[in-house]
């Protein structure tokens, strides 16, 4: 609408600016020989003398202030009458007519990571100076990290995981409803949980697709009708470090959407999609509504290209910001 505006001003400009640099002599000969072929009643309904027009009124008063105003370019935002782009986008996302509303978990519904997750619940039963140096050690790697999950996210995960060698199963899942409440409760985005909580009201079937183990994830389930995440091998109570469900990344995603819905019944162009990373792209572009939350730089330029619907959840208020999240001690 902006840009129509502009090349409308544009035109009014070219148009008269080619006229402010010709002169011209009009005849009127033709129009007062047709003007005087009339009676007296048609020619006052039809007035053709231009003697008869106020010319300086009319070019001051009329021409000249309709030109200005409408090829002025508007700077102010004018009243709408209608809803915004955004809540065009959010009724279209949750119109009853949608089927399948699918969630990624990092920093779309929750503002923590796989990293953050493991340094709680390694650090629950650690002393002070044991704490220390795992701080240190971990933010030591953390650019490796870093550049291995930029590079492959399950290579990522599965290097990551391995440090859950060992782990006892039954200390572990109990630890995860307090990490749960201590942490991933208090880094969640409030909008996010309403929003699945949203589409479930409408009957939309809803799917979280993480990369998170399934013990951290539990506490999650019950907010969702299914839930696809990363499963580790267990040994004599222990965990073995070992993934035997490797979480899908990338295209993975889109193809275990598009075998939910056809398991399910459902229309992949009647579904919703939600993710905040370009490597999610597969799984936006599977869904017939993609949406945008949070959106990392090169997901945000991609949806603004494309017009996606996006969304800027925030965190619970009050929320820690430590740099390396740590249980407290028992």
């Amino acid at each position: 609408e902006r840009k129509a505006t502009v090349d409308r001003a544009m035109g009014y400009v070219e148009l008269y600016g080619a006229y402010a640099e010709t002169e011209a002599v009009f005849r009127v000969d033709r129009l007062m020989a047709l003007s005087s072929s009339l009676d007296d009643e048609d020619r006052r309904a039809f007035p053709f003398d231009p003697a008869a027009i106020d010319w300086p009124r009319y070019v001051q008063e009329v021409h000249l202030p309709s030109v200005v105003a409408t090829a002025r370019v508007r700077t102010a935002p004018g009243r709408r009458s209608g809803p915004s782009r955004l809540e065009r986008g959010r009724q279209a996302v949750l119109s009853p007519d949608r089927q399948l509303a699918v969630f990624d978990l990092e920093n779309t519904l929750i503002a923590s990571n796989v990293v953050e997750s493991f340094a709680w619940l390694a650090t629950r039963r650690m002393s002070a100076d044991e704490r220390a140096r795992f701080t240190l050690r971990t933010l030591r790697e953390a650019p490796t990290l870093l550049s291995l999950d930029r590079r492959d996210r399950g290579d990522f995960l599965r290097y990551f995981y391995r440090r859950y060698e060992d782990a006892p199963v039954d200390r572990l899942r109990a630890d995860a409803w307090e990490l749960f409440s201590d942490l991933l409760l208090t880094k969640s985005f409030p909008a996010g949980m309403r929003r699945v909580r949203e589409h479930r009201a409408l009957g939309h079937r809803t799917l979280l697709i993480t990369g998170a183990l399934d013990f951290i994830i539990e506490p999650l389930r019950p907010l969702f009708d299914d839930v696809v995440c990363a499963r580790m091998g267990e040994r004599g109570g222990r965990l073995t470090g070992e993934l035997v469900e490797l979480p899908p990344t990338g295209e993975a995603r889109a193809l275990v959407m598009a075998e939910y819905a056809d398991a399910e019944g459902l229309r992949l162009e009647q579904a919703v999609a939600y993710a905040d990373s370009a490597s999610d792209l597969p799984m936006l572009e599977a869904a017939g509504y993609p949406v945008a939350v949070n959106a990392e730089a090169k997901l945000a330029t991609i949806a603004r290209r494309r017009g996606w619907h996006t969304e800027d959840w925030s965190k619970a208020p009050g929320a820690r910001r430590p740099l390396l999240p740590m249980a407290g001690r028992q």
